[in-house]
């Protein structure tokens, strides 16, 4: 009996989903809060003394403009350490105009699925004994508070001699939640921090390369579990060497789970390097590290979440490192560097790519990204045809990527015939 126990549970274990190496649930999570760079829809120059004016056209009291003129100049800098912010007579004037900021609640009712006891009555089974038991509700309208927000601000940059304006874009965040009455819900101090600080972020990320906060799983398995809280304290030169310690697992499915946080900590190193360029060497790294995981354990999504998350960030970081390069050679009298404009999801099949370095030969990266944007098989295909040159991975593992990516075989078919 002993043997046929341990026989079965051995089984049992075998047997048991590969995504439970990511398990989730109360307490259980491992989970880390990276912060990638976002390609702003201009750069500015860096070469130029910066004045940021805060104006307020809006109904929001006066603390309020005053408070994000303090954020703006604090976030404009945290994006991008090369500015140099000028208390007045900068040589460019950044004006930030408030032009919504309002915040409203009204009472309702939200219905919520809930089983609890309202009760308790006398039944008769068949021997005709009687006996109590209980009444159950399985669901209940209870008073809810609605919460509606908004708030928008224009961003101008002008050169303080004169001209046309160099930027003008708007940012806008907005909150529409429903709380339940009795479970504390925000209130208006919480509200009105959240719209300051998230337009603030918004509206630096549309003049400078902004960070978008992300989510990011870690693997639990073997001995890189017990690693995690490095990570956890985002101790990444810590958490890499620690991890490079551990020995390849034999199975290779399981040692995918070590090689994924592997790639995690290059990622984070990328994230927290101060230089465009170095941030792309560890993203680089980490790309290859998470598509050896993908190729070694494909059904694992959590991997293929990573692959796709890295391989988007790669990209970022070289549209940024693109707009650096335009805005050093430019000069000083030009307008700033600006993103080009993201691949069109319908209709004509948008120009030949650049590649995602600005370059002239379109790679996996490119297909990748534009398959992530949304860019159809037909449009997709079009670029491909029309690129200028290209030089694509259609190894074994370069493969693999594509179609975890939902890459489509007619796609595949277009790189590997172009020429």
């Amino acid at each position: 009996m002993t043997r046929l126990v341990w026989t079965l549970l051995l089984v049992a274990a075998m047997a048991a989903p590969a995504h439970a190496q990511f398990r989730r649930g109360l307490g259980d999570a491992r989970e880390v809060m990276l912060f990638p760079i976002e390609p702003p829809a201009m750069l500015l120059p860096s070469n130029a003394s910066l004045e940021v004016v805060v104006r307020n056209a809006s109904s929001a009291p006066a603390r309020i403009a005053d408070r994000m003129a303090e954020l703006l100049g604090r976030q404009l800098t945290d994006n991008d350490p090369r500015l140099q912010l000028a208390e007045k007579s900068g040589d460019l004037v950044l004006t930030a105009t408030l032009t919504e900021f309002t915040q409203s609640r009204r009472n309702s009712t939200k219905y919520v699925s809930e089983t609890r006891q309202v009760g308790t009555r006398e039944v008769t089974d068949k021997n005709g004994k009687k006996r109590t038991e209980p009444i159950y509700e399985y669901g209940r309208n209870r008073p809810s508070v609605v919460i509606t927000a908004n708030a928008s601000m224009r961003i101008e940059v002008r050169r303080r001699a004169g001209g046309s304006p160099m930027a003008d874009e708007t940012a806008r965040h907005s909150v529409s939640e429903e709380h339940i009455a009795d479970q504390n819900p925000p209130g208006r101090d919480a509200i009105e921090d959240q719209l300051i600080d998230n337009v603030v972020r918004k509206a630096a990320g549309r003049v400078t390369p902004g960070r978008q906060p992300v989510n990011v799983l870690l693997a639990r398995s073997d001995d890189v579990d017990r690693l995690n809280d490095l990570a956890r304290e985002r101790k990444w030169q810590d958490w890499e060497s620690q991890l490079l310690t551990v020995k390849p697992h034999r199975d290779r499915k399981r040692d995918a789970y070590r090689l994924h946080n592997l790639a995690v900590a290059q990622e984070s190193l990328a994230y927290e390097s101060a230089e465009v360029e170095d941030a792309l060497n560890h993203l680089a790294r980490a790309r290859e590290i998470v598509t050896l995981a993908s190729t070694q354990h494909p059904d694992e999504k959590y991997i293929t979440e990573s692959l796709t998350r890295i391989t988007r960030s790669e990209t970022s970081y070289r549209q940024v490192a693109a707009l650096q390069q335009q805005m050093n050679t430019r000069p000083a009298d030009e307008a700033p560097a600006r993103a080009e404009p993201r691949p069109a999801v319908s209709g004509k099949a948008p120009p030949a790519t650049t590649g995602a370095g600005g370059g002239e030969t379109m790679t996996n990266v490119d297909v990748l990204e534009l398959r992530a944007a949304g860019l159809d098989d037909d449009n997709l295909i079009a670029t491909i045809k029309s690129a200028q040159a290209a030089k694509f991975d259609l190894s074994p593992a370069g493969l693999r990527s594509l179609l975890q990516a939902k890459v489509s075989n007619r796609v595949i078919a277009a790189m590997r015939e172009w020429k």
